[in-house]
């Protein structure tokens, strides 16, 4: 009984267990890798991307996937350094501007993606491309410098000595794994995702669910914009693409499946940090970002190679139960 109890425990958090093998492994690598400072750098260095990575991790599990989640980060900080610099808005209708912005692009994705009856992976992808026009659009290719220091504290500033975006990651996490856990409107999403059919026989509201789920994604995205535009003290239409590939990467990284119907916000969490690990890790060893970019690339084809793996075994499992 002891045995299962170990053998469960090292399933459920062996994504832990690998975090602390690659923080182990820079830590003999580079001397300066296990300091306070950069560690902390690290957190929030990569605390929109996991804010996002929920979000869109959330779509997955409901059986989709958001491509255009990056481009939807440029749109809303652009509205946002737009509102705060050239209309000089007070800051709370600046914040309630740009996250009201990204959930009406999260629900026009779920709206598009439930009208035309298509998977959302087409819909986003056409939508990264729509956005990306609007951002340049608003923007006119310019950046937008100077942000009030009130607004930067929000990406810069600490409360004690814990950064604010850690302590907004915090809670974030907590409250969407809550909700996925142990709430109605978190098993629909699980039920979406893992089969459709099934929750729409049992009077689940499927195409309801998906378009919450992006109406969700595109508030988190939103929250995520503006971290990154705080920390960074400026906005530009470049910010945010390139965000959707990481997000997923975390995301299938830390168990949620691309067919949907699986995955914790932990594992999401903690499949960011690995990204960022490895990032900051190879950094201080002198490796440079075209090395990342292929380690990343690698990273997420066995993620998806163990995913599809996982469902065979499974699928082969009840195949076999069925038959003896």
């Amino acid at each position: 009984m002891e045995t299962t109890k170990v053998q469960s425990f090292i399933r459920n958090n062996v994504l832990v267990f690998i975090l602390i093998g690659i923080c182990a492994l820079f830590s003999i690598l580079s001397p300066n890798f296990l300091s306070v400072t950069n560690l902390l750098n690290v957190a929030t260095q990569n605390a929109y991307l996991i804010i996002a990575s929920i979000g869109v991790s959330l779509v997955m599990i409901s059986g989709g996937t958001d491509l255009s989640i990056g481009q939807l980060i440029s749109v809303v900080a652009i509205c946002t350094g737009a509102a705060l610099e050239w209309m000089q808005l007070p800051l709370p209708i600046v914040l309630l501007f740009g996250l009201t912005v990204g959930v009406l692009l999260g629900l026009f994705n779920g709206f598009v993606a439930n009208l035309l009856n298509i998977h959302p992976m087409i819909v986003t992808l056409a939508t990264m491309t729509m956005f990306q026009g609007i951002s340049f659009l608003i923007s006119g290719s310019k950046a937008i410098y100077d942000l009030d220091a009130s607004f930067k504290y929000i990406g810069q500033g600490y409360v004690g000595p814990i950064p604010v975006p850690v302590i907004i990651v915090i809670v974030i996490a907590v409250i969407v794994d809550f909700v996925a856990k142990k709430t109605y409107f978190g098993r629909f999403i699980y039920a979406a995702g893992g089969n459709p059919e099934a929750a729409r026989l049992a009077g689940v509201s499927v195409k309801t669910i998906k378009l919450a789920v992006f109406a969700i994604c595109g508030f988190l995205g939103a929250v995520a914009s503006i971290v990154m535009v705080a920390r960074a003290g400026s906005a530009n239409s470049t910010m945010g693409p390139g965000t959707e590939f990481n997000a997923i990467t975390a995301c299938v990284l830390g168990g949620i499946s691309f067919i949907g119907g699986e995955g914790r916000v932990k594992g999401v969490v903690v499949g960011v940090l690995i990204l960022g690990v490895l990032s900051n890790g190879m950094q201080l060893v002198g490796l440079g970002i075209y090395v990342q970019y292929v380690v990343k690339g690698l990273i997420l084809l066995l993620s998806i190679g163990y995913d599809t793996y996982q469902k065979q075994a499974k699928v082969k499992k009840v195949v076999t139960t069925k038959t003896a």
